[in-house]
């Protein structure tokens, strides 16, 4: 017999914070690229392109004692139509040295607080530490994540513009944001002038799920950072490949960001060597350089490992088990 504990949403928003979960995502890029952990093919499914699609992530953490999946079904019109997220999933963690499950617990709040953490990883890592303003163009439930995040690293972040093709879902946004970061400067502007504020911006985020390009070449100014969030599958992408060919590029891994990341396009279209881009956990672990000089444009391609999920979920488990939370299943088992 073993205990299988499950987290509803509610309970692992009472766990953790996005302060818990940033230093656990430097930590799987850490791993990563160190050789200690290591990722397994994604399965993406497009049942209606820019409608439905779904992936499998899937990885295992050595020094962790963990392994798992996440498996995610995104439905565009599901707010509307259902009033319940657009995302929704679930993600199994399993010991390698038991080989039994640890946990079930629902995917939705564990994507949210990862991403918007990666976010805030690249921008902390790459980002000058003087920057003061950042546009956000998605003003979904992603944007809010990588809002949240970038407030808990960039210290010096005075001004948020919000973006979202659908003008009035950047103008909510704003409006909520404005009274939760009281601090800083929120306000939303109109799709149609994104190009003037962009390149006035220290800091770009891109989190929807565009395939064509909204960001053009030569936008950006000199010493501004990317954090491209939203091509995570083949075909997505929202910035010019011309504008990677004159960025320094760095990837969650090298591998995804090449094949189903912003970097897909450039690549592709052999304007960067997929060789080229640098991990940002090799950053994090010293082997190699992250931004050399004030005027350097990086890009941080972002595409979404399962080791994120499977750290956050064992920070999580772990505090549950010390505070008796969350429903524990006992599965009763055979010897065959």
């Amino acid at each position: 017999m073993y205990e299988l504990r499950i987290l509803d949403a509610v309970q692992f928003n009472e766990l953790v914070s996005m302060d818990d979960i940033i230093p656990g995502v430097e930590e799987a890029y850490r791993l990563y690229s160190s050789g200690k952990a290591g990722l397994f093919p994604i399965l993406n499914r497009e049942f209606d392109p820019g409608r439905i699609d779904m992936d499998i992530k899937a990885g295992y953490l050595d020094d962790a004692d963990i392994y798992g999946l996440k498996i995610i079904g995104w439905n565009r019109d599901n707010p509307a139509l259902l009033g319940v997220p657009a995302l929704a999933g679930l993600i199994v963690v399993m010991s390698i040295e038991r080989q039994q499950p640890i946990g079930l617990l629902e995917a939705s709040p564990v994507t949210f607080l990862r991403t918007g953490a990666a976010g805030a990883v690249g921008a902390k890592t790459l980002a000058r530490p003087a920057s003061e303003s950042a546009v956000i163009v998605g003003a979904g439930s992603q944007g809010r994540a990588q809002l949240m995040g970038l407030t808990k690293v960039m210290k010096n972040l005075k001004r948020v513009s919000i973006f979202d093709m659908t003008d009035n879902t950047a103008n909510k946004m704003a409006m909520e944001a404005a009274s939760q970061y009281p601090g800083i400067t929120v306000t939303a502007g109109l799709f149609a002038e994104l190009e003037e504020h962009v390149r006035s911006s220290d800091i770009l985020v891109t989190c929807t799920p565009s395939k064509q390009a909204f960001i053009g070449n030569g936008w950006l100014k000199r010493g501004a950072h990317v954090n491209a969030i939203g091509a995570d599958i083949p075909g997505k992408g929202e910035i010019d490949p011309e504008l990677l060919a004159s960025a320094s590029v760095f990837g969650d891994s090298r591998s995804q960001v090449s094949q189903k990341g912003e970097s897909q396009h450039a690549v592709a279209l052999g304007l960067i060597a997929a060789e080229s881009i640098t991990e940002i956990g090799e950053v994090l672990n010293g082997t190699k350089r992250g931004r050399m000089s004030d005027d350097e444009i990086t890009l941080f391609d972002a595409t979404g490992m399962a080791l994120q999920d499977l750290l956050s979920a064992k920070i999580a488990f772990a505090r549950a088990e010390v505070r008796r939370v969350g429903t524990i299943v006992k599965i009763e088992q055979e010897n065959l």
